[in-house]
């Protein structure tokens, strides 16, 4: 038996049954969606699964036709969604045990990010690996806007923003926290002042979750599309931008990983960044 949750709670879920193809995925619209370096799903049977709470707090956002997307309205975490009538892909990242699978391959890896390098050994796929047949959708790739700003925006495009100072530091977090709110294998956070980021549109569309048992620790996303989306930390004086929003090379890669005694037990750090089981210092 495995089960899972969103960040919040609100949102939960169990698999009586046998897992399968988790694969890590790299196009754009994971990457928005999960505001992350790439998605980790994993599939089962729908007769396998079943909800733990009831669906009230389940919002569905349309990426592209036929293609919904699942996320919790009270915290922002991506959570399953059908594919078709028979089966159920889960967001790894939001699973509380270690699932028993491990990833088998890259999928849309062409789409990764600039700033992501992957540094396994898993077969890499231009698009679905056959015999799926899931729909390719085009979708705007990372681009260069004005020198000295970073543009970046949320799936459905209700809110974009602008980094106008430098980013000081790029984390990749592995802590519990961070990966149910990413529902990903980590979070990519760069950190910049606090003056420097200025939605341009739709701020009014943002919403926040702070985790009650935590000092600071808050999710801003949309309200439509469940991306998240920058936060302005006021008591900390400065701004946390996840990487996966943007729509920019930021020209620059990560620093380091963190708190890498609570990664998932399913992914593996294959590069050569810094580790620390916690923070530097």
């Amino acid at each position: 038996m495995i089960t899972g949750s969103c960040l919040c709670g609100s949102v939960s879920w169990q698999v009586d049954g046998a897992l399968d193809n988790m694969t890590h995925c790299h196009c754009s619209m994971c990457r928005k969606a999960h505001a992350a370096p790439f998605a980790t799903y994993v599939n089962t049977t729908r007769d396998s699964f079943r909800w733990l709470s009831d669906e009230d707090a389940v919002a569905h956002y349309e990426s592209s036709p036929g293609s919904i997307r699942a996320f919790c309205s009270n915290c922002g975490s991506v959570v399953p969604e059908s594919i078709g009538q028979e089966r159920i892909a889960m967001p790894a990242g939001c699973l509380n045990e270690d699932p028993g699978v491990r990833p088998t391959a890259h999928i849309f890896a062409p789409s990764k990010a600039p700033w992501h390098t992957i540094g396994d050994n898993l077969q890499q796929f231009e698009a679905y690996p056959e015999p799926d047949d899931g729909p390719v959708v085009e979708h705007p790739g990372h681009g260069k806007g004005e020198v000295g700003v970073l543009r970046g925006s949320c799936l459905c495009g209700d809110v974009a923003y602008e980094v106008r100072t430098p980013i000081k530091s790029v984390h990749n977090c592995h802590c519990s926290r961070c990966r149910k709110a990413r529902a990903a294998a980590h979070a990519t956070n760069g950190f910049t002042a606090i003056d420097g980021v200025v939605f341009v549109r739709g701020e009014n569309k943002l919403k926040t979750y702070k985790l009650p048992s935590a000092r600071f620790f808050t999710q801003s996303f949309c309200i439509r599309c469940g991306s998240g989306m920058p936060r302005l930390d006021v008591d900390r004086d400065f701004a946390i931008i996840p990487f996966g929003s943007l729509d920019d090379d930021p020209g620059r890669g990560v620093d380091d990983h963190i708190y890498t005694g609570s990664m998932a037990p399913w992914y593996t750090i294959t590069d050569d960044l810094p580790c620390f089981k916690e923070v530097p210092g």
